[in-house]
């Protein structure tokens, strides 16, 4: 168990970093830790090489089990980053720390359960906390200056009522490397099962109550600092019962950076919605439809006056084709994984494959692809693209 003093140390170095009185210690540490890859052994059981982390009880006990279970994956997510957030953002490990701190007083304030966690992931894995805020802060960093390249729908079979969430994860090849698989039962919280990245508290996934979420970066450079960053916004969408549940928090507490999230419940109630820090801006089905999806770039009619989006040319291609693949469709999750595994406009497809010659960031492929069963409560993850037909993993709550 980690004493009291652990807390205080870290909130001292936090304040102390955010009055300019000492820079990080964590860059020099960062570095010393990549040197030391070896010296740590993930012990989560895998499957098919991801491991499988089940966390139990308080904030800071999930966050702790999370960090000891995985901490070789934690820094290899970290070195990813560190190498992304200077591609994407000119920003060295030293700087991104820094930006990510700029969050820290309102999370404190508003979010203190999930600083507790990424504490606990901290203490857990020998990394310092700024090395996991400024992991949580992922989007905030980098993608407030670029895009990535994925795809989600979300669609409801009429005559049964099922309704599902999906998506293609683009990103770069190296983080399929610090992925994880992620089973939380928080005390007096939803259960939720989900894909994520080592060291970040949530990304794609479905709760015991069938509430769903995936997401869909959008490139703008406005930010929120008091408001919820991407990834904790996507854990607290995942701690909600309902989708009116998950609107009303997103609302309530805003969202630090711009996004698309895709959300669903049971219930079949449903929509996209892109999250902006001046505003949501919900996308429901057309009328005499039962479906909605998205890519990477802004397309409501009442996005908030100020937001303007930066979007790469094929964001609006992969849109038009997920929206003629899935018209006038009676859903099913083997008919999903067929549109998710659509390669028209190779290599900038729905299932996209790196472009010959690319460099940095545009090395982007899919990764992996969810597709959520909301009256189920579950959801099938195949890792690489589904075009090649992957196994599947089926996350539910029965296991």
């Amino acid at each position: 168990m980690v004493s009291s003093d652990t807390y205080s140390s870290y909130r001292y170095q936090s304040k102390a970093i955010l009055r300019g009185q000492n820079k990080p210690r964590l860059c020099n540490k960062a570095l010393k830790t990549m040197e030391s890859l070896s010296e740590v052994h993930d012990t989560a059981p895998s499957w098919n090489g991801v491991p499988q982390v089940r966390a139990e009880g308080s904030a800071w006990n999930i966050g702790l089990t999370h960090g000891r279970q995985i901490p070789s994956r934690i820094r290899t997510c970290i070195k990813n980053y560190e190498r992304l957030f200077q591609e994407t953002a000119e920003a060295d490990w030293e700087e991104s720390v820094s930006r990510a701190m700029k969050y820290l007083p309102a999370l404190e304030q508003n979010e203190p359960d999930l600083v507790e966690e990424m504490k606990g992931i901290a203490a857990g894995s020998g990394m310092a906390f700024e090395d996991i805020l400024a992991l949580n802060l992922r989007s905030e960093i980098s993608l407030t200056n670029f895009s990535d390249g994925c795809t989600s729908i979300v669609t409801k079979d009429e005559t049964s009522g099922n309704t599902y969430v999906a998506q293609n994860w683009d990103w770069v090849g190296e983080a399929g490397m610090s992925t994880a698989f992620f089973d939380i039962q928080k005390t007096g919280a939803p259960r939720i099962r989900m894909l994520g990245e080592a060291g970040i508290v949530a990304k794609f996934g479905v709760n015991d109550f069938g509430v769903g979420i995936c997401m869909n970066a959008i490139r703008c450079g406005t930010v929120n600092y008091a408001a919820l960053p991407v990834h904790l916004a996507m854990r607290r969408v995942l701690e909600c019962r309902s989708f009116d549940e998950a609107y009303s928090l997103l609302s309530k507490k805003g969202v630090a950076s711009c996004v698309n999230f895709a959300i669903a419940d049971a219930s079949g109630r449903f929509a996209t919605i892109e999250c902006t820090p001046k505003g949501l801006a919900p996308i429901f089905p057309e009328a005499g439809t039962s479906v909605t999806f998205h890519t990477n770039h802004l397309w409501s009619p009442d996005i908030p006056a100020g937001i303007l989006d930066h979007p790469s040319r094929n964001s609006f291609t992969r849109l038009e084709r997920i929206r003629e693949l899935s018209k006038s469709q009676k859903p099913d999750v083997e008919k999903i994984r067929l549109w998710m595994s659509d390669e028209h406009g190779t290599p900038v497809s729905i299932c996209r494959s790196t472009p010959s010659g690319s460099k940095g960031i545009e090395r982007m492929e899919t990764l992996a692809t969810v597709i959520i069963d909301l009256q189920n409560c579950k959801a099938e993850v195949s890792l690489g693209k589904p075009s090649l037909s992957p196994p599947v993993l089926i996350l539910e709550m029965n296991d």
